[in-house]
């Protein structure tokens, strides 16, 4: 009884595979054709790409580029000019004010409108694109052609009303590009080291006598997700101090050089404002004269300090800034004279805080 039991139980798992062995076999032997199909569909398919770059975004990606990033992710050739194109893509890079904009416009191979769609940033530089345009058109080129009786993107421009995910967010209208944005802190790969020479007139109170008017000349260097690190010095005009009811006093004669780190910065528009920190050393020379005595010093100071202003765009290269700062000298100057009585009078000392006004140009490098 037992060894006919086993028997029986052996021949019913092995009836039991071949039917699935079978199975298998039949459905592998249908479904073949259609995945070779496929296959073969999308080997054999292509797209066209053209890419167009407007004024300010010559340093964007450009058209080999782009067609490199979309193959290396579709490990395949995307692009191909010895089989007809299945769609045909149009990018248009563009920058306005702070932004930087991608535009894309789709036909099928017949040349029918499927849709636009538009990347947008306000990044430093354009190259924050990269990644996600090269992304987007990957999926755009590696999807499935639609068949002749579905309907265009175009159509889908419409949706159903949902909440708007940002109060100003408003419905497109039927073909108008629908906008993805993309953070201002997106990694840009290929953006520069921003270089900028400046130049202009400035004037001190609190320095030395009275106002001061002078020049200064700064350059600054800016590395890509670090704050500004500016260079600056200059020189003010020389000031007279007299003694009251007298022609005696002194002269006093100051230049100087400074560093300072910018960390806040902020782009609205053309408009930038900016907040910095840092050091400054003097070189001043003092010479009386007109007394019976007349004597000559020279002195360094030492003075920590903080800058703030707003830099107006003209141009893609020039701007125009407008600064002040507030200087706290380590060490002060108090200057003066001995009386007939034999006592001694200032006659110039230096402020605690000393304020600086600069005005001038600046150009990108």
């Amino acid at each position: 009884m037992r060894a006919s039991s086993f028997g029986g139980r052996a021949r019913l798992i092995s009836s039991f595979a071949v039917r699935w062995i079978l199975s298998a076999l039949v459905c592998g032997w249908l479904l073949a054709p259609r995945w070779a199909q496929a296959d073969g569909e999308r080997s054999a398919s292509s797209a066209q790409l053209e890419l167009r770059r407007g004024p300010g975004t010559e340093r964007c990606l450009d058209r080999e580029s782009l067609a490199r990033a979309v193959e290396a992710r579709l490990r395949r050739p995307a692009f191909r000019a010895d089989v007809p194109a299945t769609l045909r893509l149009k990018i248009e890079m563009a920058r306005a004010g702070s932004s930087w904009s991608a535009s894309l416009t789709l036909h099928d191979g017949a040349g029918a409108f499927l849709g636009r769609r538009s990347l947008v940033t306000e990044a430093a530089d354009c190259s924050a694109l990269d990644e996600s345009l090269a992304l987007v058109v990957a999926l755009l080129v590696d999807a499935p052609p639609a068949p002749a009786s579905a309907p265009v993107l175009a159509t889908a421009e419409i949706e159903p009303a949902t909440p708007a995910p940002y109060p100003d967010a408003k419905a497109p209208a039927i073909g108008e590009a629908r906008s993805i944005y993309l953070p201002r802190d997106t990694p840009a790969p290929r953006e520069p080291w921003r270089l900028r020479l400046s130049g202009g007139a400035s004037g001190a109170i609190g320095m030395l006598p009275g106002f001061a008017p002078g020049a200064e000349l700064g350059f600054g260097a800016k590395g890509p997700r670090l704050p500004e690190l500016r260079l600056f010095g200059g020189w003010y005009v020389e000031r007279e101090q007299r003694r009251a009811g007298s022609d005696a006093g002194a002269r006093f004669d100051v230049g100087y050089l400074g560093l300072e780190v910018c960390p806040l910065e902020h782009e609205a528009g053309i408009a930038e404002w900016f907040l910095c920190a840092g050091q400054s050393l003097a070189y001043l020379r003092v010479a009386a004269f007109g007394f019976d005595e007349n004597l000559s010093s020279r002195h360094l100071i030492y003075s920590l300090l903080v800058r703030g202003g707003v830099q107006m765009g003209l141009t893609t290269r020039w701007a125009v800034r407008l600064g002040i700062r507030a200087e706290l000298p380590l060490t002060r100057g108090a200057f003066n004279y001995g009386t007939s009585e034999g006592q001694q009078q200032d006659l110039f000392r230096a402020n605690p805080i000393a304020a600086v006004l600069d005005l001038g140009l600046v150009v990108r490098l």
